[in-house]
């Protein structure tokens, strides 16, 4: 599916009256976010940091339940289209809240960002990824951004998205003192297949459990997101504990994943690839301004025997103001990471209006 400019602009001048007819039922949103980088190949590069237009709403349709949605996509600065196809589409899915938790049905969040990746998460993640899909050479892939790339029983290559699933029915428990529970399935839409012959898969091809626990200013949590209808061991396991108080963020992370990778060194048909994360983040505030770095040690193994053990350091300055943030970063990886997967050193400075 895709918006034309013209239904994006009807929307935008729909809003005002539909917010002021039910502001609980329709809320519009939006976040432009532009970014220069200077990388150690040289040369500065324009990127559209993952600009976005969108709404959500709910309204009670029962005594204590309400019925949600939320929908948003992709705006590209970089050449001013505005793109809601299978591959620029965020997130579209509708719910049901109440005392029982929540049911949430369509493309979202899965729990495994929403309860063990979102604390570490900072602004370069969203170009190391060149390597989470099938492509020939790319940067090591412990970013929680994208997904798992895998191979079905009649030998057709899949990429399911990590960070927003398609297809997906969660349920999420209410808050019992602090502990929430969280179960996600990702269901087939006939692509998947479960034989040779291309028999389509009538099973769920994925899952996602995830738990939490906040006691004072302590979170604990935990998630497994595994995909079931592909060849090999495609997964995910995940957890973190994080610290707040007052202006200061801690948290410490580590993630062991196995998928099939494509990189070079490995054999033709790809691989699956075994890696360790161990990350550890810090953060504080000083009036608007955030301070926050992120060191990450990764470790990857292959069964044709291509290893790599690196690290990567990330250093980031925020300024917040009423409607965004200005900010600089700099990162660098270690060396071993920039001679196999062609990853680099950067310093990019970038700017995000919320609207």
């Amino acid at each position: 599916m895709r918006f034309s400019t013209s239904l994006a602009l009807a929307i935008v001048f729909l809003v005002p009256t539909m917010v002021l007819a039910d502001n609980d039922l329709f809320n519009w949103y939006g976040s432009i976010r532009v970014q220069l980088e200077d990388t150690n190949k040289g040369g500065i590069e324009y990127k559209d940091n993952y600009s976005r237009l969108g709404a959500y709403g709910s309204s009670e349709i029962l005594d204590g339940v309400k019925a949600t949605y939320n929908f948003e996509f992709r705006l590209f600065t970089d050449d001013g289209s505005f793109a809601g196809n299978d591959e620029q589409a965020r997130l579209a899915n509708v719910g049901l809240e109440g005392g029982f938790g929540s049911v949430l049905i369509g493309k979202q969040y899965s729990p495994a960002w929403n309860f063990t990746d979102n604390a570490i998460d900072i602004f370069s993640d969203i170009d190391e990824s060149a390597g989470c899909t099938n492509e020939s050479a790319g940067v090591i892939c412990h970013t929680s951004r994208y997904g798992l790339y895998a191979i079905d029983t009649a030998g057709n290559g899949h990429y399911i998205e990590y960070l927003r699933p398609d297809r997906a029915v969660t349920y999420v428990t209410p808050d019992m003192a602090g502990f929430q529970v969280a179960f996600m399935t990702i269901l087939n839409n006939g692509d998947v297949k479960s034989d040779a012959v291309g028999t389509e898969n009538e099973d769920i091809i994925g899952y996602n459990v995830a738990a939490k626990y906040v006691i004072n200013d302590f979170t604990f949590s935990a998630s497994r997101y595994e995909l079931t209808a592909f060849e090999g061991d495609n997964e995910v396991d995940s957890y973190q504990v994080v610290y707040n108080h007052d202006n200061l963020s801690l948290a410490a992370h580590y993630q062991d994943s196995s998928d099939l990778r494509f990189y070079t060194g490995l054999n033709s048909g790809g691989e699956i690839v075994k890696e360790k994360v161990y990350g550890v983040y810090t953060g504080y505030k000083i009036g608007k301004i955030q301070l926050q770095a992120k060191y990450a040690i990764v470790d990857m193994d292959s069964p044709s025997g291509l290893t790599v053990d690196s690290n990567q350091l990330i250093l980031d300055a925020i300024y917040q103001h009423k409607l965004g943030s200005f900010y600089v970063e700099y990162s660098i990886w270690g060396d071993e990471a920039e001679e196999v997967f062609e990853a680099t050193d950067k310093i990019l400075v970038g700017y995000k209006l919320n609207l």
